[in-house]
């Protein structure tokens, strides 16, 4: 196959910024859909890289390059399509045909399943070592698998090397392990709006109080890296939780992982008017969102999720409500 070279372009988001992204524009290859079976695809990479996608044709070509720019070439990408109307899928089946032992298109039954679910249907499928959740619409920095891998293999020899691991009888490999990044945000345009989501979210509580995960977002999903012992633990996935990277994280909290934040922006996170959360309701987390939403009604459901499914009394759960509001 041959690809049609140009020139890079360097798009720099803000004259006193650090952020430098390459662009390549590359010519439009020959199309080869690889259907998969519906069986669990085993990935011969160490990292799986998930992209639920849906109506995302206008920025999606911009985030696969990124993708496949990555100074660490250790994953394959795993795509379900949740129907979409718009080009996205012929984005897909392009890099498909570009990169064919590395795009893996995985085909579903159910045609519509909401953002949520459609990562857990790819979570469920894709059997590896490592995972990574992949927005549609961002961009990823060039060291992004690069850095989160070298803090996870940090973590694992931590973990192997401590010895709670050797007393309690629990192989290193069984240990959830969850690690996200910083990120910054950006418009449509990539103009620069915030070089450190973290430092919005005062992140450095959460590394002094841990169980502020039950009611501030931490962790964003499109940063995470987590290991095949956080995918057990995390599937399935509560029908009271709304929210699968949430879900994650929280099942590696409770269920004695280990989670790490690196202060490191990885990705450029794109704000724009359809992704319907965005950062800045993001910083007020999945509960507090609910809470926004539909107010008494779902702040008991979603109470209820941390009792039911994780064992947090409903007392706790307002007192840390209560002793965290005002950070």
């Amino acid at each position: 196959m041959t690809v049609c070279k140009q020139p890079v372009a360097t798009l720099a988001l803000n004259a006193t910024s650090s952020y430098v992204v390459m662009i390549r524009v590359w010519g439009r290859g020959r199309l080869l859909i690889r259907k998969s079976k519906n069986t669990m695809e085993h990935n011969n990479y160490d990292i799986a890289v998930l992209l639920a996608t849906y109506n995302g044709g206008k920025y999606i070509w911009e985030q696969l390059e990124s993708l496949f720019q990555q100074s660490c070439k250790q994953f394959h990408l795993y795509v379900r399509d949740d129907g979409s109307s718009d080009d996205t899928m012929k984005i897909v089946e392009q890099f498909h045909g570009m990169f064919p032992d590395r795009v893996t298109i995985l085909k579903d039954s159910q045609k519509h399943r909401g953002a949520a679910k459609s990562f857990m249907y790819l979570l469920e499928n894709v059997d590896s070592e490592y995972y990574m959740f992949c927005d549609q619409d961002d961009i990823w920095l060039l060291e992004k698998i690069e850095k989160t891998l070298a803090r996870m293999k940090e973590i694992e020899k931590a973990v192997a090397d401590a010895p709670k691991v050797v007393m309690d009888g629990t192989a290193a490999k069984n240990v959830p392990i969850l690690v996200a990044t910083d990120l910054g945000i950006v418009d449509e345009q990539l103009n620069l709006l915030s070089e450190s989501f973290n430092k919005d979210l005062k992140i450095d509580v959460f590394r002094k109080h841990p169980e502020l995960i039950c009611v501030r977002h931490v962790v964003t999903g499109c940063t995470m890296m987590f290991n095949r012992a956080a995918k057990l633990a995390a599937l399935p996935m509560s029908p009271r939780a709304t929210m699968h990277d949430e879900w994650v994280a929280l099942c590696v909290h409770f269920k004695g992982g280990v989670i790490s934040i690196l202060d490191d922006s990885t990705i450029l996170y794109r704000q724009h008017t359809s992704n319907t959360l965005g950062a800045e309701q993001a910083r007020k987390g999945f509960f507090a969102r609910a809470i926004a939403r539909a107010g008494q009604k779902q702040f008991f459901q979603v109470a209820k999720l941390l009792h039911k499914d994780f064992g947090l009394s409903y007392l706790k759960f307002l007192m840390y409500k209560i002793l965290y509001s005002w950070f």
